[in-house]
């Protein structure tokens, strides 16, 4: 297994430095949509691993609770998962703006989790991850409605196809969509191409997740969901998306970065994609080597 990653600078102007936060607020969300095709539902292949998953993952966090070591853990499942809580204000209404919702918003969070399914659109520069519930819209989409870290929000766990494309990453589209210079989101691991699914996924989240307490929150999971198929077209090719200031600041966050011990990446001008060269997975090119 060789890892690679590469990496683009922000191209419009700089703005002020980000100030560190004071002291950490250590809040988990966690989204497992399993239910899909009833009524007021989206439309999808329900699996009801996506909940198994979500579980193992707010677990571990209230283990921390119970030690003194966390502060909050929400799960929000199915229909509670819904566009307007992955929705910045500058990306629509206020109405439906609800990112910093407390206890349910992605954006009052600190670290989430969220198992779905998802898709990409390279020429639109998007992907998306299919909600649990249609009041909504079916769809939360990166470029259309988030805009990560203007509340507290630092790490995004996204078990979902084709949440990380490598193509889009190329282009810009994540930056673009996911931060600006000011925001204090650095990590969105994620998937290019398909991923598999199943008990093997609810094992390895298990493992993540507690792996990664202190450090190593981009490496572990490239280690733990990188799967290798004999064949083509196959493989399932975590990514890890790192925004900041400085290549040193954004390696830093992807190999020393814990849920406890989150490190500052300074503005959010430039990102770096981390992943397993030669992988190559359905629904995606394989990955440059």
């Amino acid at each position: 297994m060789r890892l690679r990653n590469q990496t683009q600078q922000w191209t419009g102007a700089a703005l002020a430095l980000l100030l560190p936060a004071a002291a950490l607020a250590n809040e988990t969300h966690v989204y497992g949509i399993a239910n899909f095709g009833g009524a007021g539902q989206c439309s999808a292949e329900s699996h009801s691993m996506h909940t198994k998953t979500a579980a193992e993952f707010a677990n571990y966090f209230n283990s921390l609770v119970s030690s003194g070591l966390w502060s909050d853990v929400r799960t929000l499942n199915n229909s509670s998962a819904r566009t307007d809580l992955w929705t910045d204000p500058s990306k629509g209404p206020l109405a439906d703006a609800k990112d910093a919702q407390a206890n349910a918003g992605v954006d009052d969070a600190d670290v989430l989790f969220v198992h779905t399914h998802g898709g990409h659109n390279e020429s639109l520069l998007r992907s998306w991850l299919v909600m649990g519930t249609n009041a909504d819209s079916c769809s939360a989409i990166t470029d259309l409605h988030m805009s990560l870290g203007n509340g507290k929000l630092n790490m995004a766990i996204v078990k979902a196809c084709q949440s990380g494309d490598y193509q889009v990453w190329k282009q810009g589209g994540y930056r673009t969509a996911l931060v600006t210079p000011t925001s204090g989101f650095s990590m969105w691991n994620a998937f290019h191409g398909d991923s598999s699914c199943g008990e093997h996924v609810k094992t390895y989240v298990k493992s993540y997740v507690a792996n990664s307490r202190g450090d190593g929150a981009g490496e572990n999971w490239i280690d733990a969901a990188y799967d290798w198929d004999d064949g083509s077209d196959n493989d399932d090719c975590p990514v890890s998306i790192v925004f900041g200031e400085t290549k040193a600041q954004r390696v830093a966050m992807f190999e020393a970065g814990g849920w406890r011990d989150r490190k500052s990446t300074g503005r959010k001008i430039a990102s770096t994609i981390f992943y397993v060269g030669g992988c190559d997975p359905s629904s995606g090119q394989k990955l440059p080597e």
